[in-house]
Formats: C-alpha cells, structure tokens, sequence
C-alpha cells in the first residue's frame, strides 16, 4: 500500500495548499455554523484521476486487483464520526452483483475531503451510495443531493456516484428531462393539433409513455380530450386529437412526473438536474387561432412611453400575434396592475383613458428622478376577459411569465 498512501497524502498537500485559513471555520465550540442549511459533495473522483475522474487505475501493482480510492469533497464541515463504513454501499453494476468493502475510509476536516481504499476488479462498473441521512455536517444536518434544502429521505436523498475500470459500463443514474414540447403558443392553426414531447437524457421506458401518463384537457373546465398516440419511442410521444378542437379555446396538456428512463430514472420536469418527491407533472396551454364567432387571443403591450415633460406614462396595447386594434378593461388599470418607480421607489399613479380604447395614461404623481421603470401585471385584461400576454406568445394570465417589466 506504500504507492496508494503515497498518492493520498500527495493529493491532500495540493488540496490544502489551495485553501485559504478560514477564522471562523467551525469547531466543538462553535456549533453554529452552518445554521439550517444542508451540505453537498461538491465534489467525486478517484485517488488516481482526481476530482471529476470516474475509471479506476492500478496504484500499486504489486498487489492483486486494482488499488484505488474514491474522494469525496464536501461543502461544509462534516461531523467525522458519520463518515464511517455503514454511510457508504458500494455495488458492481456491470457484469456482476458484488460489494465492495472499503479498506479504509478517511475524513480529513482541514480540507472537507473524506478518501475511501478499496480493491476494485478489472473490466467492472461500480455505483457507489452515500445513504440518505447518514453523513451530517457538525450541525447534524444531513446531505441534501436534490438540493431542496429539506431532507426527503431514501431514495431521494441518496448520493449517487458511478465508477469503472477497464471497458465496463457505467449505469446512468442522470434523470431524463423534456427536450422540447408542441404546441406551446395561442394561435394554433390545425383543428387537430398533434400534441407532443421530446426527451433528452433518456431513453425513456416506452411501456410507459401511454395515454395516462399523457393527456389533455380543455383548461376551462378540465374536460377531457381523446387523444391518440402515432408514436412512442425513448425520445418522444407524438399524439393527436381524435376529435377537432374549438377555435378560440385553450388547452392544457400535462406529462406525468412518474414516468422513468430505461435505467429507473424518474424524470425531471423542471429541467433543474435533481428529482424531488413531489416533482411536479409538466404541463403546458396552447390555444387554437380565433375564428369569427372568438375572441380569445389576449393582449399584448405595443408600446409604453414617457410623455413630454416626464408628467405621465403612456402604454398602448394591441392584440398579441396578430398586432391588430384590441379593447382594454379600463376596470383593471389600477395600482395593483400597474407600477412606475424610478430611483426613489414607487411613484403614485392616476390612471386616465380617452377616445383610445386601446390605451392608458399613468399620470404621476410626483416628477421622476434616476431610472423610470414601468410593471404591467398579467392581470390587466381586455374587454372579453383575455388576461395580458406579456411575452406575446399568444397566451396570457400566466403569472411570471405574463407579468412585464421594463425601462422607460
């Protein structure tokens, strides 16, 4: 073992010749630090390819197998005495179904690093678990892998890791997400859309890519509309309406949070690289083009300006996509629904509508100093009830994404 200890005490020199002293590094007496927020690893490798190194290599040749460690770096300080053998499961994945028993398992506090010995075999991949709740930092807050800042327990909280040597493959433990997804704006011209997803990270397990996992409904009242699937692979299901749709009308598609890849992955919705217990399903509205008898296409801003003399705003607005004339409801220019501030805050407003209907004047209420910005919330709407649009996509209402913010 003369080369691996070698190699770890090498390896631990240039780690701790890259950290600055830290004075108020917690300690037995100081227990505080760190307050209620979880800690990470950061950071996972091999003794023998360092941080971001997953192959397994030879460090002492004189002995049978493959002698190598796993490092694991972590964020905050970690009580020593959970970094212990019964945190960590080690397992081969490819070809066989064996344990790996660590040799040693070491935690060095000067540097948050912890190394664990083990023998590995040739040509073989090997997933390695730190279990939910068993390494803390000095707080006693347990690792929070899905970065939720709550712990949730097995199998959420587990911190996976994959390793190899030789030509093994590595399981994928990556959750697939959605690539893409259509129709996603209002005006929809086909009566029978072709709602549809795509993934990335998968495949996908296609057993499971089915009509209960993916449907649609008109938003309104949640009425359920028949679809039918043309396709369904580990990258995408394709469907489409078995019925025409109604101009005019929004609908909502959602894609089930339980569906997997081919390796057990659950999928993660909302793109943010981690799977939560109560991730939600993804779901999305897009809205048929209005025909002679609708009137759901909502607004849009046209534009919105300063008038001469910096006494009041002017926003006119138009109706989104099509750009044509739009009827405002004066009703929803209020202050909750429309803001001005500049470099002192907010400014006090009265609204005032003239022969335009299509348009409002924010007078202020005291002279503008600094940078004048302008909120238009999505609850503006206009005469039919169509809430505001404000990235113009067609489809208004939706808070966040509707609601607009600019500089004047």
């Amino acid at each position: 073992m003369k080369r691996i200890t070698a190699g770890i005490s090498i390896l631990l020199l240039l780690l701790l010749g890259c950290v600055q002293d830290n004075p108020f590094k917690a300690d037995s007496q100081v227990q505080w630090e760190g307050g209620n927020e979880h800690p990470h690893i950061d950071m996972v490798g091999t003794e023998s390819g360092g941080f971001g190194s997953s192959q397994f290599s030879d460090l002492d040749p004189e002995r049978n197998g493959i002698q190598d460690a796993v490092i694991l770096s972590f964020d905050k300080d970690i009580d020593p005495s959970t970094v212990i053998a019964s945190s960590f499961e080690m397992v081969e994945t490819d070809p066989g179904t064996g344990s790996v028993q660590f040799e040693s398992i070491s935690y060095y506090p000067e540097d948050g690093t912890a190394v664990l010995v083990g023998t590995f075999s040739d040509d073989t991949a090997y997933l390695l678990t730190v279990t939910a709740g068993s390494i803390r930092d000095i707080t006693g807050n347990e690792l929070d892998p899905n970065h939720n800042a709550l712990f949730d327990g097995s199998p959420w909280d587990d911190r996976l890791a994959t390793f190899f040597a030789g030509s093994a493959a590595m399981r994928d433990i990556t959750p697939p997400s959605i690539e893409n997804h259509y129709p996603r704006t209002g005006g929809v011209i086909l009566i029978r859309p072709n709602p549809r997803a795509y993934f990335t990270n998968g495949p996908i397990d296609v057993s499971q890519l089915n009509l209960n996992n993916f449907t649609l409904v008109r938003t309104s009242d949640s009425t359920s509309i028949d679809l039918e699937i043309l396709a369904a692979t580990g990258t995408e299901i394709y469907t489409v309406t078995v019925n025409d749709l109604s101009y005019g009308t929004r609908y909502t598609v959602r894609l089930s949070a339980q569906i997997t890849d081919e390796s057990g992955n659950l999928l993660d919705t909302n793109g943010d690289g981690y799977v939560w217990p109560n991730e939600p399903d993804f779901v999305w509205d897009f809205q048929l083009i209005d025909d002679s008898t609708t009137h759901g296409t909502p607004s849009a801003l046209s534009t919105a300006y300063l008038l001469p003399g910096n006494t009041s705003v002017r926003i006119e607005f138009e109706q989104s996509l099509t750009g044509d004339d739009v009827v405002m409801d004066d009703a929803t220019f209020i202050a909750a629904n429309i803001q001005v501030t500049d470099d002192n805050g907010s400014i006090p407003l009265t609204f005032e509508t003239g022969a335009d209907p299509s348009a409002v004047n924010c007078l202020l209420q005291r002279y503008p100093e600094g940078t004048v910005r302008l909120f238009i919330s999505c609850n503006v709407s206009d005469e039919y009830g169509n809430l505001f649009d404000g990235d113009n996509n067609g489809l208004g209402g939706t808070p966040g994404e509707d609601d607009w913010f600019g500089v004047l």
